[in-house]
């Protein structure tokens, strides 16, 4: 004669089954995360190694972030585009764990049209990009490009790492600085961090203590004046200030890194200093 199970031993069974997924779904979850961090750091260091071939072809000169054109024709080529001769690939350019990459201002209607002409859209990732470029390395759209050769130490200059999402209108900031502020011109006045009024033409480096006591985190206003929080550094593995970011250098490798480590007086790794030597204004930048 077959026995049924009673209606205690069912309810044991499904408890244990509810603990055991209580158990197994962090770890799952988990294991999820890491696999998007190394899939991010990949396409980091792939970035890395297409830019250093394209200083190759270029006589050691880097790209800039972007050409703009003229308020007739609204349209620009972002250095996502300008590596496809050597990467070929538009998806390496959004992170798995970033759930809003940036988009174009004004998109094509796929990557297909892409460097087609006429130029009637921006020529990079139309699903949007997850990557920001260190100004020092790859300059503004109006600043002179920056020859590979003039890094003192290439393996602590970086070159590209993870954008946050949180403040960014459109593709409003294409790159970033580590210094403080970020073009530091001897009129502002950095209240919300103590009111401190910087000489002229004077770079001072921010650090990660400043940027935690003052609970930065990428809103916009924080965008204006500490560039640093462009960096989604908190989006690999723990929680606000315990986690990490993927950074690629100008040496060809990459690498997960906390944000400590990036602003390290001892080993800085976002240049010597803010502008290129090569930039026009570079003895005045405020006029």
């Amino acid at each position: 004669m077959r026995k049924a199970f009673t209606l205690i031993e069912l309810l044991v069974v499904i408890a244990i089954i509810a603990i055991l997924a209580a158990i197994l779904f962090p770890v799952f979850a988990q294991a999820k995360e890491a696999a998007k961090k190394t899939a991010c750091l990949s396409n980091d260091k792939q970035m890395a190694t297409a830019l250093y071939m394209y200083a190759s072809d270029n006589d050691d000169m880097l790209c800039q972030t972007s050409w703009e054109s003229d308020a007739t024709h609204p349209y620009q080529v972002h250095w996502s585009f300008l590596m496809q001769p050597y990467i070929k690939n538009f998806d390496m350019f959004r992170c798995p764990s970033d759930t809003a990459p940036v988009k174009p201002k004004k998109p094509c209607a796929s990557d297909a049209d892409l460097g087609k002409m006429p130029m009637v859209c921006d020529w990079m990732p139309t699903k949007g990009y997850s990557y920001i470029p260190n100004y020092n390395a790859i300059p503004a759209h109006d600043w002179l490009p920056v020859s590979m050769t003039s890094f003192n130490q290439p393996a602590q200059t970086i070159l590209v790492t993870e954008k946050r999402d949180t403040g960014n209108s459109g593709d409003a900031h294409k790159g970033l600085s580590g210094f403080l502020p970020s073009q530091p011109c001897p009129n502002w006045t950095l209240a919300p961090y103590g009111g401190r009024i910087p000489p002229a033409n004077t770079y001072t480096y921010t650090d990660a203590q400043l940027v935690k006591a003052a609970n930065l985190t990428g809103t916009s206003a924080d965008y204006k004046q500490v560039d640093v929080t462009r960096v989604a550094w908190d989006r690999h593995s723990g929680k606000k200030w315990e986690g990490g970011a993927n950074y690629s250098f100008a040496d060809g490798h990459a690498k997960f890194q906390k944000l400590e480590q990036t602003l390290n007086p001892q080993a800085y790794e976002y240049g010597e200093r803010w502008y290129p030597s090569s930039a026009p204004w570079n003895s005045s930048p405020c006029n």
